[in-house]
């Protein structure tokens, strides 16, 4: 049986999926396999993903389209792996990548993010390459999602414990990480950057309203509040439309009257980490205000 299943649902990516399934397959372990969902796609994906030969490598027809979450949850179902690393269809592995991160698990993580670079859509700023550990892994997650999927390495249990993907989740991969972390798992982050993630017009979280529609989730309403239960002992969280990461635009008097005493308690929590984690949360948090000024 394979130690790793990498979990690649894809849909219309033929322009990209073949660096995806090449870079992944490079920095692969010869005890892992790929798992390749064809979410329905109208083009030549499955194909491709097919094409390298490369016994570790398996294509599944996805019939009916799915969309992302449930296509996730099939794969995750469909894992064999002790553990699961997550990789889009049209990102690029970073060689080493999860020598570094089955590392960092052998040494009593259970779910291990990286820092990552953007490619595509013009230059863009790199990625501060901070180290987060447990604590500050799971504070970050109350400010916003600092994780994309492709840089999500995790025992399998530890995603299959906390429900694994939720389809009703608008965010689900910010879901699982919440709800992981409220269930316990230990999170780590990685300085050094694992994975390119690729920028484009296309991506759900782009566009327009979808950062709005995550303010009224019940389902990510609820992920939050047990992670913010198990770090705070509270779920009261008035603040929780206002945050950045569900809603754009200037702040409203009313919203700075919510957002304001959480800033100040956030960034009051960090007070055990070490400078650099305080620092980097505490400077995220502030942004919420400053970026957001009316």
């Amino acid at each position: 049986m394979p130690r790793l299943s990498v979990l690649m649902p894809a849909r219309n990516s033929s322009a990209t999926i073949r660096s995806a399934v090449v870079s992944t397959l490079r920095a692969m372990p010869p005890d892992s396999e790929l798992l390749v969902l064809d979410d329905a796609s109208t083009d030549d994906t499955a194909a491709i993903a097919a094409s390298t030969g490369d016994p570790r490598v398996t294509v599944i027809p996805g019939g009916k389209q799915r969309g992302v979450a449930l296509a996730g949850q099939h794969l995750l179902a469909r894992a064999s792996g002790e553990f699961v690393a997550r990789m889009d269809s049209d990102d690029v592995s970073l060689p080493g990548r999860f020598r570094a991160q089955l590392a960092a698990i052998d040494q009593g993580a259970d779910v291990v993010f990286s820092t990552y670079q953007m490619i595509g859509g013009g230059l863009r700023k790199p990625v501060p390459p901070i180290t987060f550990g447990p604590d500050a892994a799971a504070a970050a997650l109350l400010v916003d999602c600092p994780y994309p999927h492709s840089t999500m390495l995790a025992r399998t249990d530890a995603l299959r414990d906390a429900g694994g993907y939720q389809p009703s989740a608008i965010a689900e991969d910010y879901d699982l990480w919440l709800r992981a972390a409220a269930n316990g798992a230990v999170l780590r982050r990685l300085a050094r950057p694992t994975v390119l993630i690729r920028v484009s017009a296309t991506q759900v979280s782009g566009a327009a309203g979808w950062r709005e529609s995550l303010a009224t989730d019940p389902t990510l309403r609820r992920s939050y509040q047990a992670l913010l239960q198990r770090l705070w002992g509270t779920d009261s969280m008035p603040w929780f439309p206002e945050l950045a990461f569900t809603r754009s635009g200037p702040l409203t008097a009313h919203g700075r009257e919510l957002l304001d005493p959480f800033i100040h308690r956030f960034t009051a929590s960090l007070g055990a980490l070490a400078p650099v984690e305080r620092w980097s949360l505490s400077r995220r948090a502030r942004q919420e205000l400053g970026k957001r000024a009316a």
